[in-house]
């Protein structure tokens, strides 16, 4: 069970219209920005057979990864924000939506152990 309080509830609805903006343009800057970044450099390592080595490969899982997380669980933040910070999807949504977020963080933090411990013995 999750702690909750209404003045909390109350203070993050009563946000001016431009921090709503600001934080909106910025998290959709967010999203552009690490959609389209990842997605260039995964079609920079799959075009340039140089990059085509076990370095390279966990690279492009974690561009896959980012991208992935980018397009599912930031539109559902933004979406928050943008209802004045509060959840509409319901309580299972909530939950899968972070267990995703939560998953994306260790498969990151597994892969870029993995790499170092390859990127060692090349």
């Amino acid at each position: 069970m999750a702690n909750y309080s209404h003045a909390a509830d109350n203070i993050l609805q009563n946000l001016s219209p431009l921090t709503a903006f600001l934080k909106l343009t910025s998290l959709g800057f967010i999203i552009g920005v690490s959609v389209v970044g990842n997605l260039l450099i995964s079609i920079l390592l799959v075009k340039d057979k140089s990059l085509h080595r076990a370095p390279y490969y966990f690279l492009l899982d974690l561009c896959c990864s980012d991208i992935l997380r980018s397009a599912i669980c930031f539109p559902f933040v933004f979406n928050s924000v943008k209802n004045g910070s509060t959840w509409t999807y319901g309580t299972l949504t909530c939950k899968v939506i972070a267990f995703l977020g939560v998953l994306s963080c260790f498969h990151t933090a597994f892969i870029i152990s993995a790499k170092c411990s390859v990127c060692h013995y090349i």
